[in-house]
């Protein structure tokens, strides 16, 4: 009786713990205590976020920027798009966590993180995809995208709109996908990623049906298919219909319509697709990776979806719409990651949904008892390869994975302070709007973060300086890159109209000689890591 008793109380708690959503509470606090883990220390990681810090200040002023005259050699000057308004709308509450906008954005990139697994949790729910509570916690196992989510970016809240989005067209909730077309294009300029899931979508639907088509002998030596899903074509095309129209009404009804669109070609044709970074220096995310490189993100979950992969090869007629879909946008994902690394950030979670849709195929298609009698079938060397194999990944890859896992952290280059006294200098010391050539693009969010009184040259991406003038971008690269031999001075004075050269130390010893040794310079600030240098001309 008191076992039974137990056995009583443990169903009732059990029921109880789903019935009230303590599920869904207990992956979202797991995960808030992972995130706020990588968040523990005070580094930003990424140039990008002090950038979306202060544009997060802005709206919470009240402000709306539509130029941009703090990069005075960037076609974002004069024409600015943010394509991260929704974005920056929602980190602005954050940014008056202690007054630290930059404690408050990593804050938020807690909370993001922590609602978009909670999320990826309740879409495999939603889908009846076995075991989701296990799968989802799996997410702290892929170093590399948790690496990306720690980052001040935009990345857990796109990921959260593509599950919404899978969910809303697998449920034919058309208002919803129109919904989120309009959201993605507010939140993100890669909002043509919902275009890909839409066409993998469509196409994983003609090879369900593909699959399953069936042979009726009608006369005679004379065949018909006969396809049970045809009727479905008005909605598919309802469901097209319900995106594209979602995302253009997102383009259209919008405060930065109609020069959004020249900038969305510049943002996702010219930086994204096209990729200028065999020209000039681009972010190290737009840079590709080797195969063997994005595998190892992720091995474990690899060589799982791999071994499903051939299970479900010789169960084809099994094979889940689902399964289908997912393993197509890995695919995609998994050859996009490799020509920029950037993409990692829907490979990983991407393989992880197809792993979970592949293995509930699998659970669904192949009983224990069929897979004891196969692998009874099996020769005793085919069964010792195959222990052998799975033993030696087990000792040799999973210590690997959990120190991945373990060691997952935020980029200390990039302290809270970055710049702030080299900025702070400039302020306080020079005319409004006067002009600061600073060495390399990638300075200028720290610069803009702290210091929003002097203009700069260019940041965010290179390609806004080339598109801006070629010219002046290559004579910008000469000069920063110590290969522009006659006096700097004069040069940077008469071409880009500075007063003053902002210069980070680090490998930038020749550069630094040349204007030491100039003599239309004097050095003005200096600190450990920054020097700042007036033109007297």
């Amino acid at each position: 009786m008191p076992k039974m008793k137990m056995y009583i109380n443990w169903r009732l708690l059990r029921t109880g713990f789903f019935d009230w959503r303590l599920n869904y509470a207990g992956i979202f606090l797991l995960m808030l205590g992972y995130y706020g883990w990588l968040q523990r220390v005070p580094y930003i990681g990424d140039p990008d976020g002090f950038y979306h810090a202060k544009m997060a200040v802005f709206l919470r002023q009240g402000i709306i920027l539509k130029s941009l005259p703090w990069m005075q050699f960037s076609t974002l000057r004069d024409h600015f798009t943010d394509h991260h308004l929704l974005y920056h709308i929602l980190l602005a509450p954050f940014t008056l966590i202690q007054d630290n906008p930059l404690l408050g954005v990593k804050i938020a990139a807690i909370v993001f993180a922590a609602i978009m697994v909670t999320v990826f949790y309740w879409l495999l729910k939603k889908l009846d995809i076995a075991w989701p509570a296990w799968l989802t916690l799996l997410f702290v196992t892929l170093s590399g995208l948790n690496f990306r989510l720690a980052l001040i970016k935009v990345s857990p809240l796109s990921i959260l709109v593509v599950w919404l989005l899978i969910y809303a067209l697998y449920k034919e909730k058309n208002w919803l996908t129109f919904a989120l077309g309009f959201i993605f294009v507010w939140l993100y300029g890669g909002w043509p990623i919902a275009l890909m899931v839409l066409l993998a979508y469509l196409l994983a639907e003609k090879i369900y049906i593909f699959i399953h088509q069936k042979k009726i002998n009608l006369l005679h030596k004379k065949i018909v298919l006969a396809l049970p899903f045809a009727h479905k074509s008005k909605a598919y095309f309802r469901q097209s219909l319900a995106l594209i129209s979602g995302l253009v009404a997102g383009l259209i009804v919008n405060p930065y319509f109609p020069t959004n669109l020249y900038f969305y070609y510049q943002q996702f044709v010219q930086i994204g697709v096209i990729n200028m970074g065999n020209k000039f220096s681009v972010g190290e995310e737009w840079y590709g990776a080797n195969f063997g490189q994005v595998v190892s993100v992720a091995p474990h979950i690899f060589a799982l979806a791999c071994v499903l992969f051939v299970i479900l090869f010789y169960n084809h007629r099994r094979i889940s719409r689902l399964t289908i879909f997912s393993f197509g946008l890995t695919f995609v994902f998994l050859f996009l990651t490799m020509k920029s690394r950037r993409y990692l950030e829907y490979y990983s979670p991407f393989l992880l949904l197809y792993a979970a849709t592949a293995l509930n195929d699998v659970k669904n298609a192949i009983s224990w008892k069929k897979m004891n009698k196969f692998w009874d079938s099996l020769a005793w060397y085919v069964r010792t390869y195959l222990a052998i194999t799975v033993l030696f990944f087990c000792i040799l890859a999973m210590p690997k994975i959990y120190e991945q896992a373990l060691n997952t952290a935020i980029n200390k280059r990039l302290p809270l302070n970055q710049f702030a006294g080299a900025a702070n200098w400039l302020k306080n010391n020079t005319p409004a709007h006067s002009l600061v050539f600073h060495t390399d693009w990638d300075e200028w969010p720290m610069l803009f973060y702290f210091n929003d009184q002097n203009y700069y040259m260019v940041g965010l991406d290179f390609t806004f300086m080339y598109n801006y003038s070629p010219e002046l971008q290559k004579e910008y690269i000469d000069i920063t890159t110590n290969q522009m031999p006659e006096p700097l001075a004069k040069k940077i004075k008469q071409d880009f109209g500075a007063s003053y050269i902002f210069i980070e130390k680090m490998d930038r010893d020749n550069l630094i000689k040349k204007l030491e040794t100039d003599p239309d310079m004097s050095r003005v600030y200096n600190d450990e890591k920054t020097s700042i240098y007036k033109i007297n001309l």
